[in-house]
Parts: C-alpha cells; sequence; structure tokens
C-alpha cells in the first residue's frame, strides 16, 4: 500500500528532509571558503591605496584558511557541526580576530564577514549568537568605510551609521534564519509523526488482512464440515439404504429354490438399485444449483427472475451494478439461495405486485437486495425458527450467509413491503489447473 507522506523511492519525508538540510549545510560551509577565495583575489589584482604589503595579506590569509580547516577537522573527529561550548567559543574568537586584521589590513576582505556570520549561526550558543552578529559586524563596517579606525566625530558618525545598517541587516538575518529553523523542527517532527502513523496504520491493515483471512478460512472449513455432514446424511438415508435392501433381496433369491420367489426377489432388487441410481443422481446434482452449472451467477439470476416472474405473474426485476466477476462457488450458491427463498416468500406470503432484485459487486464485497411491495410483515414476530428472527427459511437463509462471514438483514413491517438484504464477501473464484 501507498502511503501517504511515507516510505517511497526516496525513503520517508523525513529522511528526505534530512538529506535536503545536509545539503544545504555543506553548500554553506562552502561560503567562508568562497569569500576568502573571492577576498585574496581582490587583493592580489586590486591595489587598495594605504592597504597592507601584499605578503601580509597572504599570510593572514593562509592563517584564517588554517583557522576554518581546523575547524572542519574538529567537526569530523570529535565535535560535530553542532558542538557548543568553550571550543565554539574559542574557535569564534580567533576568526574574529583573523577577520578584524584582514579588514585592518585591506577592506576588501570584508567579504570574511560573511564567514563571520555564518559561524555564528552554526557554532556559538543560541543565547551569544546575537553578541557573535554584533562583534562581526565591527570590522565588516570598518571595511566599508576604509579599512581605517576612524579618527574624528564624523568619522566615527559615519562608521556607526553604516555599523548600525549593518547589525540591521545582519539582525534580520539571523530572525529569518531562526524561522527557517523552527519551520524545518516543525517539518521533521510532522513527518516522523507521519511515519510513524503510516507504519501503525499499515500494521493494523495487516492485522485486519490477517483476521479476516482467518475468518474467511474458518466459515470455509465449517461449510466443508456442513456439506460432508448432509452428504452422510443423503447418502445413508438413501444410496446406502438401498444397497442394502439391493444386498438383502440378491441373498435371498439365492437361498430359495422356488424359481417365482427367486424372480421377485430379483425384481425388488432391481427396482432397489434404479431408486438408488435415481437418488445417488439427485445427490450429486444437489452439491450445486442447476443454473449455476452452465452460467454466471447474474445470468442465473436473470433466469430465476424471469421464470418466476412468469410462473406467478409479477413484475420481477433484476438490476446488476458494478462489474461483474467470478466469485468463489459457495458465494455465488449462496446468493442465488438466497434469491430463490425471497422469491418463494414473496410468492408464499406478501401478495406483491411487483419485486426488484439487485445485485451490487463492490471492492472486497458482494450485496443482494430483494424488495417487494407487499403486505409485509413482524420480523420479531415470526414463529418457527431456531433463533427466533424469522421463518425456518429465513433461518436457513441466515446460517447460510453467516456461515461464509456474511450478513443478512431483514427489513419489513407490516402493509410497508419487505426487503432482505445478505452481503457477503466477494471472495474470487479459484482458478483449476489441469
Amino acid at each position: 500500500m501507498a502511503e501517504v507522506g511515507g516510505a517511497g523511492p526516496g525513503g520517508s519525508g523525513a529522511e528526505r528532509l534530512e538529506r535536503r538540510e545536509r545539503r544545504l549545510s555543506r553548500a554553506i560551509g562552502v561560503l567562508p571558503y568562497g569569500a576568502l577565495a573571492v577576498s585574496t583575489a581582490l587583493a592580489v589584482g586590486v591595489r587598495v591605496p594605504g592597504a597592507a604589503p601584499l605578503r601580509v595579506s597572504l599570510f593572514w590569509s593562509g592563517a584564517a584558511l588554517g583557522w576554518l580547516l581546523v575547524r572542519e577537522a574538529l567537526n569530523r573527529v570529535a565535535f560535530g557541526p553542532r558542538a557548543a561550548g568553550p571550543v565554539a567559543v574559542a574557535h569564534f574568537a580567533g576568526l574574529l580576530v583573523l577577520i578584524a586584521v584582514l579588514n585592518l589590513g585591506n577592506p576588501v576582505y570584508g567579504f570574511l564577514g560573511l564567514g563571520g556570520y555564518l559561524h555564528t549561526l552554526l557554532y556559538l550558543p543560541r543565547r551569544a549568537q546575537a553578541v557573535g552578529v554584533a562583534l562581526t559586524a565591527c570590522p565588516v563596517a570598518l571595511s566599508q568605510v576604509g579599512g581605517r579606525i576612524p579618527d574624528g566625530r564624523d568619522a566615527w558618525f559615519g562608521y556607526l551609521a553604516v555599523l548600525f545598517f549593518n547589525l540591521l541587516v545582519a539582525g534580520m538575518l539571523v530572525a529569518f534564519g531562526r524561522v527557517v529553523e523552527a519551520q524545518a523542527r516543525h517539518h521533521r517532527q510532522a513527518a516522523r509523526e507521519l511515519a510513524q502513523a503510516n507504519a501503525r496504520l499499515a500494521g493494523t491493515l495487516a492485522e485486519n488482512a490477517g483476521l479476516h483471512a482467518q475468518l474467511v478460512q474458518q466459515a470455509r472449513e465449517a461449510g466443508a464440515t456442513d456439506e460432508r455432514q448432509r452428504m452422510a446424511r443423503e447418502i445413508h438415508d438413501t444410496v446406502a439404504q438401498g444397497l442394502a435392501g439391493i444386498v438383502t433381496q440378491l441373498q435371498a433369491a439365492q437361498h430359495t429354490a422356488q424359481p417365482a420367489a427367486r424372480g421377485r426377489h430379483l425384481e425388488n432388487a432391481a427396482a432397489l438399485a434404479r431408486e438408488s441410481l435415481v437418488e445417488a443422481r439427485r445427490a450429486v446434482a444437489a452439491l450445486g444449483p442447476r443454473q449455476l452449472l452452465d452460467a454466471e451467477l447474474p445470468a442465473a439470476l436473470e433466469e430465476l427472475v424471469a421464470g418466476w416472474g412468469r410462473l406467478h405473474g409479477v413484475a420481477a426485476e433484476l438490476a446488476v451494478t458494478g462489474g461483474p466477476c467470478p466469485l468463489h462457488p459457495e458465494v455465488e450458491v449462496a446468493l442465488l439461495r438466497a434469491a430463490q427463498e425471497s422469491l418463494a416468500n414473496v410468492a408464499k406470503h406478501a401478495a406483491a405486485s411487483r419485486v426488484r432484485l439487485t445485485l451490487s459487486y463492490m471492492a472486497g464485497l458482494v450485496t443482494l437486495d430483494v424488495r417487494d411491495d407487499g403486505r409485509g410483515f413482524d420480523p420479531a414476530g415470526v414463529a418457527g425458527s431456531a433463533d427466533g428472527r424469522g421463518g425456518y427459511g429465513l433461518a436457513v437463509m441466515r446460517e447460510r450467509v453467516q456461515a461464509l462471514a456474511g450478513r443478512l438483514e431483514i427489513e419489513s413491517e407490516p402493509g410497508g413491503g419487505t426487503a432482505v438484504s445478505a452481503a457477503l464477501p466477494a471472495l474470487a473464484r479459484e482458478e483449476r489447473h489441469g
């Protein structure tokens, strides 16, 4: 079964989200190196008046690169990408010093401030991130005013204005990042809960399927037992007794010396044999309804309804809904017998002018509804059944349907007609291969 938000070719929703976050984290982790590379390229290619000698900038660029690589190594072998505490604070402090030194030497290294912001969000504790962003903004703003410490009131005013703008932008980015992080946590939690719900649902469906299969198997076994008992009674009461009588007559003919008596015994044995043959054929035919021998259930019901309507002069019709499909013989027999019994009851008791049968094929279920516009009755008041819920024929019909894990419902009231509904599992017919 396909599961909503569950596992698929790419894994569960939570796993896919975590993979996307890991890829995004790796991409973000590359940005400080890119910023350092761009700044160093500008320092080499662009001569800024008053900038430190190139060898000095290159030296400190190498130091910054080494510092970043040290952090990467620590992440891999010891602390993890989210490690916080003294090590994280020491790393950020060293990076901040390197950013300040590089920006004082050459303002093109202001791009490296991006690395400071990212490392603040990645490694500093949440309560210290605002301080880290503010400290990073100081050398970034210094690079934007020329990389020199202000030496007058106007210079300080310009520097503070630029610093305020940097703090505003950085603060907005930090707030946005926290919102995104909160949403990501929420999505991860929702994905995990959905995956757990899907797992529980799959387990419940599997358990229900197993229980249904077990119930159907028990119903089949019970039906097979009942059928064996019925056949045993039929054979005992007909064929076995007939054979016993034939043996008796033949033994009597063998032990008599009178030709007339011998002939009479032989005639009696032949008559018993003919009767036993008739009973044997009837018992074999009783294994399945004649109507289902050469026709599917809808055609058999159509024949039954048409013949019944002609015989009793009552308007009778059959409607078939859904997609007809071959069903297990026991299911088809139960539905046909239910139709026969219902129509027999209509003919005996209902005085109806119209009868409608509806055979409905649904997913996992097949139903037969028989409705008439007759005089109706009180189902609870009908005597003569073992269970007190209908006449003897209705009781037999109910037992046959319930033996296949189905249900039989009867709705009727005096003067209001009657509706009989039989619902059975749509068990597919077992294919036989020779």
